[in-house]
C-alpha cells in the first residue's frame, strides 16, 4: 500500500543519475525542495541545468475559486524550455528570494526577471488584489 515514490522527471531523457541520493542533500523551502541538482515537487522534479529562466513576481491566491480577498504570494515562473513553464507558489518573500539564490547559485547560466509594474516600471512591493 505505502510504496517507495518514485520521482519522475518533468523532461523525459533528462533523469537524473541517483534521484535519492540528491534527495538527502535537498533543501526543504515550503513545499519545495531545491538541491543542487533538480526542484522537486509534486512527485516530480525539474534538472537546474535545463532552467533558462526564472521569474518572480507577487501576486494572491485565492483558495476557494474568483471571489473574496486573496492570500498574498509570490510566484515563481521556471522557463525550461517547454510549451509551458513551472509556476512555483511561496508564501513569503525571503524563502522565494532563498528558492531563486539556490537555484541560481547551481546553475549560474539561468537569466533571471523580475516583474516590473505596468504603471510605474518598478518592482513593486506587494500586489494587492482587487476587492469586489
Amino acid at each position: 500500500m505505502f510504496g517507495i515514490l518514485k520521482w519522475e522527471c518533468i523532461v523525459h531523457g533528462k533523469e537524473l543519475e541517483n534521484v535519492k541520493q540528491d534527495r538527502k542533500h535537498s533543501k526543504r523551502i515550503e513545499r519545495y525542495e531545491v538541491s543542487e541538482n533538480a526542484i522537486y515537487f509534486d512527485g516530480k522534479y525539474l534538472p537546474v541545468s535545463l532552467i533558462k529562466s526564472m521569474r518572480s513576481q507577487p501576486s494572491a491566491y485565492r483558495p476557494h475559486g474568483c471571489c473574496g480577498i486573496g492570500i498574498p504570494v509570490f510566484k515563481i515562473r521556471v522557463e525550461y524550455g517547454a510549451e509551458k513553464p513551472v509556476v512555483l507558489v511561496i508564501e513569503q518573500e525571503e524563502k522565494a528570494e532563498e528558492l531563486i539564490d539556490r537555484v541560481l547559485k547551481a546553475n549560474p547560466d539561468i537569466t533571471l526577471e523580475y516583474y516590473l509594474s505596468p504603471h510605474t516600471g518598478l518592482k513593486p512591493e506587494k500586489i494587492s488584489p482587487p476587492l469586489y
